[in-house]
């Protein structure tokens, strides 16, 4: 018996191209999810949505005040050792990334992820952790900036090596 237009049973066709066939695929798939893996661990995030604007270099640093900086991991503790409160400042890290803070009581310690910090184009620094492909954003200049017009606050920027 002669058939026309048949298609081949399943059990006639070679199970080896199946099987590259299906590892095709599973390299194709291990490939993307390693891409996707490796960007997710990046700790370097851009989005220019969270874009703040240009750091105040034409402004001067009035003043340094008692409050310490550290970094622990991908956080940074700000210790406020001042009898003084702060409403609506920004905090700026090495000239470039900038952060809103609603409120910093006198006294009070606060942590802060180093990754919602953003420059003017949406980039983060490398906050750090376990994952991150880079080496971490050091915190080597800190201020505060209350005002607009006002002039820039020096805070103390505790180095992570004087911390070992």
């Amino acid at each position: 018996m002669i058939r026309v237009n048949a298609t081949p049973d399943t059990a006639d066709a070679p199970r080896g191209s199946d099987d590259r066939r299906r590892g095709f695929h599973l390299v194709v798939l291990a490939t993307v999810l390693a891409a996707i893996g490796l960007q997710a661990c990046s700790g370097r995030v851009y989005d220019p949505a969270r874009a703040t604007r240009r750091y105040p270099s034409e402004l001067d640093q009035e003043r340094m005040l008692e409050i310490q900086v550290i970094r622990d991991g991908g956080e940074l503790i700000v210790v406020n050792a001042t009898p003084q409160s702060f409403a609506d400042f920004d905090i700026w890290v090495n000239r470039r990334y900038m952060y809103r803070v609603d409120r910093l009581e006198a006294g009070e310690t606060r942590r802060f992820w180093f990754g919602d910090f953003f420059d003017e184009w949406g980039e983060s620094p490398v906050a750090g952790g376990f994952f991150r492909t880079e080496r971490p954003t050091p915190a080597e200049l800190v201020q505060f900036q209350i005002g607009e017009q006002s002039p820039l606050l020096g805070v103390v920027a505790v180095p992570a090596d004087s911390l070992e």
